[in-house]
């Protein structure tokens, strides 16, 4: 299979924008297309982090608001109080892996979070987050 290239990157970007029916704007192709491309969750820093130096944070911070209210990405809470955000093109069904050494967030595509819940009458369960935490490779 070739590799993807920046364009590739960017046209299932717009894409991906384009199928929630909401306006394309630049920031919302760039900011996505950053979280394609992430190999784990990212903060709002790490975004930032890989935008060019005019990306303005609030803007950046909204975009990934906006991303996560469409289901387009999803957002993990660390311990250190930091939201970490991942794309979800689909259905987020996969558990986490949080390494409390360097802080990184891994997804577990392989490990379904599809558990059997008994709930309460009255009770509609709408998500369940499955976060293993431990040391990474790297960092052990």
């Amino acid at each position: 299979m070739p590799a993807r290239t920046p364009d590739d990157a960017e046209r299932n970007a717009r894409a991906l924008v384009a199928r929630s029916g909401a306006r394309i704007t630049p920031w919302r192709v760039k900011v996505l297309q950053v979280l394609l491309d992430a190999q784990r969750p990212l903060s709002h820093q790490d975004v930032l982090a890989v935008l060019e130096d005019d990306a303005d944070r609030v803007t950046v911070y909204r975009v990934l608001e906006w991303l996560t209210e469409v289901g387009l990405a999803h957002k993990l809470a660390g311990d250190d109080r930091v939201w970490r955000f991942s794309v979800a093109p689909a259905p987020h069904r996969h558990a986490h892996f949080h390494c409390h050494v360097c802080g990184h967030f891994y997804c577990l595509e392989d490990v379904s979070a599809d558990l059997p819940v008994t709930l309460p009458s009255g009770f509609a369960a709408e998500a369940v987050e499955i976060t293993v935490k431990g040391i990474c490779a790297d960092c052990r």
